[in-house]
């Protein structure tokens, strides 16, 4: 009688182990994953703040000659929580009803997506260059930003923020492309900065 008990005994602690082994693997391939998840969520949280940052500092200088350099960088600023290595590429564009960039024209909703693989009229790219973002394309002068008190066309703008983030475990691959857009209407100008003629307008 104990020899079977024995046996059954010896045969159930197999049983532990085979499942065991079967289970570990998927529970380590699930540790993974939400560890590579809760780091790509924290990535394109800090790729958020920068891009609404970046949006913020352009907003409240309209008629600044830098407000676009300003703006790239605060998004620079933004190392302490996404390095900067990890950034791609900024622009800093006037913005149409849905958000999007103008390129010379108020583009429908259909279109938002193909409309960010262009960066021409009143726009800029600045790229990484060492610890900062620099100019590599595109153009838009502060002059031709309309920020006129009540004015119902105030130019609004948005900063676009597109990065990489690395894997880990290598797991799903190399790496994954974030992007993240903000968009404000730019402050009204104060009376001391109308033109001479009085008017806001270039």
């Amino acid at each position: 009688m104990s020899g079977l008990k024995l046996m059954r005994s010896r045969r159930d602690r197999g049983a532990v182990a085979v499942e065991a082994a079967l289970i570990f693997p998927v529970l380590i391939l699930i540790l993974f994953g939400v560890i590579e998840f809760a780091m790509v969520l924290r990535d394109h949280v800090a790729l958020t703040s920068a891009a609404r940052s970046g949006a913020r500092i352009a907003s409240a200088q309209p008629r600044l000659a830098t407000f676009a350099t300003d703006s790239a960088a605060a998004v620079a600023r933004t190392g302490t929580t996404m390095p900067l290595s990890t950034v791609t590429e900024v622009w800093v564009y006037e913005s149409n009803t849905w958000g999007y960039p103008t390129n010379g024209g108020d583009i429908n909703p259909a279109q938002k997506v193909e409309n960010f693989t262009s960066c021409t009229t009143n726009c800029i790219v600045f790229t990484p260059s060492g610890s900062s973002l620099v100019q590599t394309g595109g153009s838009w002068s502060h002059t031709a930003v309309n920020a006129c008190p009540g004015d119902a066309g105030m130019t609004s703008v948005g900063v676009l923020v597109r990065g990489r983030h690395s894997f880990v475990t290598g797991m799903f691959g190399a790496s994954m492309d974030l992007t993240d857009h903000a968009v404000l209407r730019f402050e009204p100008i104060p009376a001391s900065q109308l033109l001479q003629s009085g008017q806001c307008k270039p």
